[in-house]
């Protein structure tokens, strides 16, 4: 009896997906449209995202701090140290 049910689910499973792609292709006749076609018109303006408005300064602004930052750090810690020998 296990065996039949066994048999009866694998040739279950191969019919289905044998028939599967041929049952989902939609047949339409040629020269059909639809009967009604609804113009949906312009899309709305859309704004500018928050993040592109408020994040993206900021991140330039810190970035530009940091640099500006690390150059008078250089010029005060590593060329004050060391002199040049004439």
């Amino acid at each position: 009896m296990s065996r039949l049910i066994r048999l009866l689910a694998l040739i279950s499973l191969l019919l289905t997906l044998a028939m599967a792609p041929a049952l989902a292709q939609e047949t339409v006749p040629p020269g059909d449209g639809p009967a009604v076609v609804v113009d949906e018109g312009a899309p709305p303006p859309s704004e500018a995202d928050w993040t592109f408005r408020f994040l993206i300064p900021t991140v330039l602004l810190v970035s530009g701090l940091v640099v500006a930052g690390v150059v008078v750090g250089y010029g005060v810690r590593v060329r004050g140290r060391y002199r040049v020998v004439r």
